[in-house]
C-alpha cells in the first residue's frame, strides 16, 4: 500500500480551495487539477509500507487553526498549490509525525516539511502572470486530527482515502478507523 500522513480539510476549506482552483483556471492557469475531495495537505510521505502504520500515528495535543494564503509552484515537481500562513504549531505537528514515524521504524520521505496542498499537477503559467495576484478566499480551519492516507491509481489520476486518523475531542483521545 502507498501511504502517507496528512490533514484533511475542512468542508469550508475545501470549498474555499476549489473556489481558489477556479479562479486560477479563469486567470488562464492550465493543468491537471486535482478533484476537490482529494484535496489534503501531506504531513508526511511513507509510500510503500505493507505493516500496520495507526499505532505511529501521534495525538494532536491541543487543536490550532491554519488559514489559507496564496498560490504558489513548485516548477522542480511541476506542482501548483496553495500555502498557508506560518504555523509554528503546524510546523511541530509535523515534527511529531514525522518523529514518531522514525520512533517506530517507519521510513518516510525527509525532505523538509514545506506546509501546501497541491492544486494541479504539471501546470502552465501565462507569461508575465503573478500568482500572488489571485484572489485567495479568506478561510480558516482548526486542525484537531491527523489522517493515514492510502494513494490509489484510479481512471482519472490518484485517488486518496483516508483509512485512519486520531483526533482529540473534548480532552479524549478517539481513535477513528474508516475502511
Amino acid at each position: 500500500m502507498r501511504l502517507f500522513i496528512g490533514l484533511r480539510p475542512s468542508e469550508e476549506f475545501r470549498a474555499a480551495l476549489s473556489v481558489l482552483q477556479d479562479r486560477l483556471r479563469s486567470a488562464g492557469v492550465e493543468g491537471r487539477y486535482l478533484d476537490p475531495s482529494n484535496l489534503h495537505m501531506t504531513l508526511a510521505f511513507i509510500g510503500e509500507w505493507q505493516e500496520d502504520v495507526m499505532p505511529a500515528l501521534p495525538s494532536v495535543g491541543r487543536s490550532f487553526s491554519i488559514t489559507l494564503s496564496h498560490p504558489g509552484l513548485f516548477p522542480e515537481a511541476k506542482v501548483l498549490w496553495a500555502g498557508v500562513m506560518p504555523s509554528e504549531a503546524l510546523d511541530s505537528l509535523a515534527a511529531k509525525v514525522r518523529n514518531s514515524l522514525a520512533g517506530h521504524g517507519i521510513p518516510f520521505d525527509a525532505r523538509r516539511f514545506c506546509p501546501h496542498i497541491t492544486l494541479a499537477r504539471r501546470p502552465s503559467v501565462p507569461a508575465g502572470m503573478k500568482l500572488c495576484d489571485i484572489e485567495v478566499p479568506p478561510v480558516s480551519m482548526t486542525v484537531d486530527e491527523v489522517c493515514l492516507y492510502r494513494s490509489d491509481h484510479g481512471t482519472a489520476g490518484m485517488v486518496y482515502s483516508v483509512i485512519g486518523s486520531r483526533t482529540f475531542r473534548c480532552g479524549k483521545r478517539a481513535e477513528e478507523q474508516e475502511k
